[in-house]
């Protein structure tokens, strides 16, 4: 988990947006390891959709996004869940509902960003899923949707980007923090070209 421009955070794909202060972790435990796409990945978000959808009944969306929501792309096994709602200070207030689908609220994850809240959830003693909680006026959700769609209609750039995140798991399997480091360059590059693509793709359907 590194820096990036304005609530984006490499999860392990976007979130960034504002850089994040970031709490590393070390162990014995490999806590970082990419592995080959899973479709279960799909269904397990689903439930958790469900049961957030309940946690949060002001959420004006629940998305899957990150790597883990993109079919064939190799990823950390951590579902990347993205909530939209009115006013994120109501959520703070009612914490409660989250923890008790096991979900611990992280304030120094984002300290720069008051519309930005991270959630973390362990299941059998390792991390499954992440929950990032915006604001609706936040520009965070719309650059993690085009960042989604870039990766998965574009091959090429799905390959170079599941590279990268492999060769910096094998680089830094104890570290969060230096894995999202390690593939911060070609994050940002894949990044910048999703905002081309996305400029182009709206310009020719405002032509049309």
């Amino acid at each position: 988990m590194t820096a990036g421009p304005a609530g984006y955070w490499p999860v392990d794909g976007p979130l960034r947006l504002g850089a994040a202060t970031v709490i590393d972790v070390r162990n014995d435990a490999r806590v970082v390891e990419v592995v080959a796409y899973d479709p279960a990945w799909s269904e397990q978000f689903k439930v958790e959709q469900r049961r957030l959808a309940d946690a949060l009944p002001t959420a004006l969306s629940i998305e899957h996004i990150g790597s883990t929501s993109i079919p064939g792309l190799a990823a950390k096994p951590i579902i990347d869940i993205l909530a939209v709602v009115p006013v994120v200070d109501v959520v703070v207030a009612a914490l409660a509902r989250l923890e008790q689908l096991g979900y611990v609220y992280r304030p120094l994850a984002f300290p720069e960003d008051s519309e930005h809240l991270f959630f973390v959830k362990d299941t059998a003693g390792k991390r499954s899923h992440h929950l990032h909680v915006f604001g609706v006026t936040s520009p965070a959700p719309e650059e993690n949707r085009l960042f989604r769609a870039y990766i998965a209609a574009n091959a090429d750039a799905a390959r170079r980007y599941e590279a990268a995140k492999r060769r910096a798991a094998e680089l830094h399997p104890d570290s969060r923090a230096q894995y999202g480091a390690a593939k911060e360059e070609a994050f940002m590059q894949l990044l910048a070209e999703a905002r081309l693509w996305g400029s182009s793709d709206r310009r020719q359907s405002a032509e049309r």
